[in-house]
């Protein structure tokens, strides 16, 4: 039942994202539903070439700042999350539940400008 609900709740995240035309990665692996906004951890660090290092520690910093904003967007819209990046649906989770937090994802994303 909660693979199910990751499942529905997984679609409709992705459904919003074409909706509004968003590169985010959205996937699940049973109930645990992974939603990527940022790509934080997402960097080809060549410690052969350490020069670059420094360039790569402030955009990974930039990115979790947008990640703690994104985190908070949630929050306010009454979606708990797990490090802004993670959902868990449960047993409990009916249709009608996550209808309910889709219709405040799209809320969220309906908002977000200058992302390509």
């Amino acid at each position: 039942v909660a693979g199910r609900a990751g499942d529905r709740l997984t679609r409709g995240l992705q459904a919003i994202m074409k909706k509004y035309d968003l590169p985010f990665v959205v996937y699940n692996q049973g109930s645990i539903c992974h939603l990527e906004t940022v790509g934080t951890m997402l960097f080809d660090i060549d410690l052969r070439k350490p020069w670059r290092i420094p360039k790569l520690l402030k955009e990974i910093h930039a990115r979790k700042d947008v990640m703690t904003h994104m985190g908070a967007a949630y929050m306010a819209e009454g979606i708990v999350t797990l490090a802004g990046s993670r959902l868990y649906t449960s047993a409990a989770d009916t249709d009608e539940i996550i209808d309910d937090a889709l219709f405040r994802f799209d809320g969220i994303f309906s908002q977000i400008e200058g992302v390509n």
